[in-house]
């Protein structure tokens, strides 16, 4: 039971440093010619928990932080949060299929995450708006995002080397060994 209240609080901690990386992200916008980018730093939430805990709670993480973030910021059900349901949709598919073939690092995992989130968000904005001018941006934004991918892998593998040293000597005291 211990184990079981552990988990959720990690997870609900996940779930709210998510969100405040996403409003934090929403405030300070990147200056580039793309519109709509950002580097996704919120997604180190739910890449930690795909590789801390497993398929579903990466899901649930991010399904949540999707979901408050927009109630806290007043699009719940706007275009905008259409397109982040569509990315994460996408970006969660594409990590449980990449990390359970066991052929990619987690920053293989992250990589295909950001270039599938992107590529859902620009299959969404052509239904949305049946505009096609989305996808020339294409090429421009599968290279933005396997920039970010690499950078939300290489963060979430601090914390989880980290995290796995306290884990490990926190163990190793509780048995004695320490």
């Amino acid at each position: 039971m211990r184990n079981q209240g552990r988990k959720l609080t990690t997870l609900s901690l996940l779930v709210a440093v998510g969100i405040l990386m996403q409003l934090i992200e929403s405030f300070f916008p990147i200056f580039v010619m793309i519109p709509g980018y950002k580097i996704g730093l919120a997604n180190i939430a739910g890449l930690f928990a795909l590789y801390a805990y497993g398929n579903k709670e990466m899901v649930i993480v991010t399904a949540l932080r999707v979901f408050i973030s927009a109630l806290a910021t007043g699009t719940l059900f706007s275009v905008s949060f259409v397109l982040s349901c569509t990315g994460c949709f996408f970006s969660c598919i594409a990590m449980i299929l990449t990390k359970n073939s066991k052929r990619f690092s987690i920053y293989g995992v992250s990589t295909a995450g950001a270039v599938c989130h992107t590529f859902g968000q620009i299959i969404a904005i052509t239904f949305i708006y049946a505009q096609f001018f989305m996808a020339t941006l294409a090429p421009i934004l599968s290279a933005l995002s396997v920039v970010s991918g690499l950078c939300i892998a290489y963060l979430s593998a601090i914390l989880l080397r980290r995290l796995r040293k306290q884990e490990w000597h926190q163990a190793n005291q509780e048995i004695g060994l320490e």
